[in-house]
């Protein structure tokens, strides 16, 4: 005796479509759209550059007051372990790559 196998492949079918549907969506949806906020820092970030050391310099510490002038002078001390270093404050949105992006302007501030 023979058994069909058609009842599967009618079902197998429509799932295979919505996984790819599902696949394609989320792929489209993880890639962001480049803000102007982030457009914006990435003009800073290339003027702010060492032509030296190709790291981005961060702001004098004296500009800064209260403890977060400690930050920013540990920032200017060591950006090249800074730049190894991951944020996780969710500031990849306005173009920030590395944590030593985040001494370039204000944002390590509070």
């Amino acid at each position: 005796m023979v058994k069909k196998k058609t009842p599967y492949l009618i079902l197998l079918l429509p799932v295979l479509a919505i996984s790819f549907l599902l696949i394609n969506g989320r792929s489209s949806i993880c890639v962001p759209q480049e803000t102007d906020d982030a457009k914006a820092f990435k003009v800073l970030k290339k003027k702010m550059t060492d032509p030296k050391t190709g790291l981005p310099n961060t702001l004098d510490p004296n500009l800064i007051k209260g403890k977060d002038r400690e930050g920013y002078q540990v920032a200017k001390e060591i950006p090249e372990i800074l730049v190894q270093l991951p944020c996780f404050c969710g500031c990849e949105a306005v173009g920030h790559e590395t944590l030593l992006d985040c001494f370039v302007d204000e944002h390590a501030v509070g």
